[in-house]
């Protein structure tokens, strides 16, 4: 008798496993074969914590546009074609929306990601700027220190981590902070190793709440800021700025200049937003902003730096701008045509998100299929193993910037709807125009200013998590050498006038 029970108990496991694993194929779905095998639990725990390489691995073994996957008990469906990707996340009209944007105050329900979306537009951007050159500044003074010292030889990821940092604490948190001196700074935590900080990368696991010190300190910076704004009347042109007038139930539309608070609301309960939410908003931006910038730029400078001709034509693509005082103008960023195609290339081989997910909020018929996701079920877009595919892109692991300048070898429709850059249909990142000027800005005074020798000695590898970064001991190490064509002491004494 008592040896029924337990297996009875096992037998209900067993079956209750065995159905979750054929789930595609009750729907019908071209899926993997599944197997309990030691070899498939060990693709399932790869897919659960370290799932980047592993689902590109599952993109690679599915041939049709749709692929259906299981990451320890969730089904997930694989979408491997970028058109049908791009036409769900643009016209699903929100079965796939991200529900951390939706928000809820009073009787008022609204989208937070569209109503905050104008405050990346090149209009908002553009008075920006001179405060986004002060931040460039600061690390070009620190370089000129390291210099003056007699040490050129630096850790480039830990330096682009601490300028992203410094350019989000003042553009989103409206701080004068400059982490190359002030070094206890609580902005500084964020400057660690992707490594050290970073959330676990578990499907199961990840959206489990943590309260973080770091948050609640962040959010008191954030109060006494916003108090200022509303209270005392200061106005700073930066993000902080605009998410303070949009609190206050201002327009944030293209068509509206005005950067002090119209009409505040007197009392918090008419608020649109609180301010532990506007916080929240704005620690999402340090998060991910931090990430894809400093990635984007290390990795464009490592790849670069590997070929002479590609740093050459951006030296001579920066020396033909027309300086002002030393400066730039926020327009003169559009100029620089070889260096977009860089940045392009540069988000093609290491997108700051390598795969899209979301989860299907009622159930869905996928477009131009006979199929239908269910609710709570995963959809996934695969963007690093597509922008690898030399299917759209030739010898898909060299860095070829002129790829994006003509290629008749190819479809060229086809090749634009598989390069995603910042996002691909309703998935795109609202703040791109801002990641570019800033990536853009720091590529400029680096390149303008210093030759860049790798440590040819170090073994480099890049790995996800999930935004790429130098993984290897020690970084990115790089010699830096001055230029002629600017010397440090007249751009500084330039940059006086900013």
């Amino acid at each position: 008798m008592w040896l029924l029970l337990p297996i009875l108990v096992y037998s209900l496991i067993y079956l209750y496993v065995r159905h979750i694993y054929s789930y595609w194929r009750r729907k019908g779905f071209p899926s993997e074969a599944t197997a309990f095998s030691l070899r498939y639990l060990k693709r399932f725990y790869h897919r659960e914590f370290r799932h980047v390489q592993a689902i590109c691995e599952a993109y690679h073994e599915g041939r049709d546009r749709l692929h259906g996957i299981y990451c320890f008990f969730r089904p997930v469906l694989l979408v491997r074609d970028p058109d049908l990707a791009g036409h769900i996340l643009q016209q699903s009209y929100g079965h796939f929306g991200e529900g951390k944007w939706e928000y809820v105050k009073s009787y008022r329900r609204f989208n937070l990601l569209e109503k905050l979306s104008p405050m990346f537009s090149k209009r908002r951007l553009s008075p920006m700027f001179n405060n986004a050159q002060r931040v460039a500044q600061h690390m070009m003074q620190h370089l000129l220190d390291r210099e003056q010292q007699g040490r050129v030889e630096l850790d480039l990821q830990q330096l682009l981590r601490t300028y992203a940092v410094n350019m989000m604490g003042n553009l989103v948190y409206g701080l004068d902070v400059n982490n190359f001196e002030q070094t206890d700074h609580i902005l500084n935590s964020y400057v660690q190793h992707p490594s050290q900080y970073g959330v676990l990368q578990s499907f199961t696991l990840r959206g489990t709440p943590q309260n973080s010190a770091l948050s609640t300190r962040l959010l008191d910076l954030v109060k006494q800021n916003v108090e200022l704004r509303e209270q005392s009347g200061i106005m700073r042109k930066d993000m902080l700025q605009l998410m303070v007038k949009f609190r206050n139930g201002n327009d944030l539309s293209d068509g509206n200049d005005q950067w002090h608070i119209e009409h505040p609301f007197r009392t918090e309960d008419y608020k649109l937003m609180s301010i532990k939410h506007l916080a929240k908003v704005a620690e999402d931006l340090l998060h991910t902003g931090l990430n894809s910038i400093a990635s984007t730029i290390t990795l464009t400078l490592y790849e670069i730096a590997q070929q002479p001709l590609i740093v050459e034509k951006l030296q001579t693509e920066i020396k033909e701008l027309n300086f002002v005082d030393g400066q730039l103008t926020f327009e003169q960023l559009e100029q620089l045509k070889y260096m977009e195609m860089c940045l392009k290339e540069t988000l093609r081989k290491y997108p700051p998100v390598p795969i899209i997910e979301r989860i299907c909020r009622k159930s869905y018929t996928l477009p131009g299929t006979k199929f239908s996701i269910g609710e709570g079920k995963t959809l996934m877009v695969p963007l690093l193993a597509i922008q690898r595919d030399s299917k759209y892109f030739v010898e898909p692991l060299k860095y070829k910037p002129l790829r994006f300048l003509h290629d008749k070898s190819q479809d060229i429709r086809q090749r634009r709807s598989a390069f995603v850059g910042f996002g691909i249909g309703g998935a795109q990142c609202a703040a791109q125009n801002f990641a570019k000027m800033v990536i853009k800005l720091a590529l400029v005074k680096l390149l303008q200013n210093y030759h860049l020798e790798l440590d040819a000695s170090a073994a480099l590898e890049v790995s996800h998590l999930p935004a790429p970064f130098i993984s290897s001991k020690g970084g990115l190490k790089v010699q830096l050498k001055a230029r002629e064509i600017l010397t440090q002491s007249n751009y500084l004494k330039s940059s006086k006038h900013i």
